[in-house]
């Protein structure tokens, strides 16, 4: 039975290599396709595959150098001059300024009548909210 095995798997073997060995192909290629037009143009400069892709590769490189270069040579425009910000007043017991957040104010504000009267003026709170969308 062992025999028989070996036997047949020999001869598999044998036929399998005498039949693929008249079929195998030799890495050919086909004919050479017939360019028209614009392609046959670019086919007479650049014939093979990789030497079209370096030639498109090459173009949209130099198309992003120059649009880098001439936004380098161009330069930014001029900086505005920053509007100069008044300086928040101190809130005091009637005021309707809101003092900024970095003032020394601004906590004895928060601690003060003077805050919950600002939460329940709506004037006061439309002021505030119009210098925010001033600045």
């Amino acid at each position: 039975m062992v025999l028989q095995t070996l036997t047949s798997t020999a001869t598999r073997g044998v036929k399998h290599v005498a039949k693929t060995a008249s079929s195998r192909r030799h890495m050919g290629s086909g004919p050479k396709p017939e360019w028209t037009g614009i392609d046959k143009k670019v086919r007479d400069i650049f014939p093979e595959d990789h030497q079209l892709a370096g030639a498109i590769l090459g173009g949209y490189g130099a198309l992003i150098g120059v649009a880098v270069l001439r936004s380098k040579l161009k330069g930014s425009a001029p900086e505005p001059e920053p509007a100069v910000k008044p300086a928040a007043v101190a809130a005091s017991g009637g005021s309707d300024v809101l003092p900024s957040v970095e003032s020394p104010a601004f906590e004895s504000f928060l601690e003060s009548d003077a805050f919950g009267k600002f939460l329940e003026s709506e004037d006061s709170m439309m002021k505030w909210v119009d210098g925010l969308t001033q600045e």
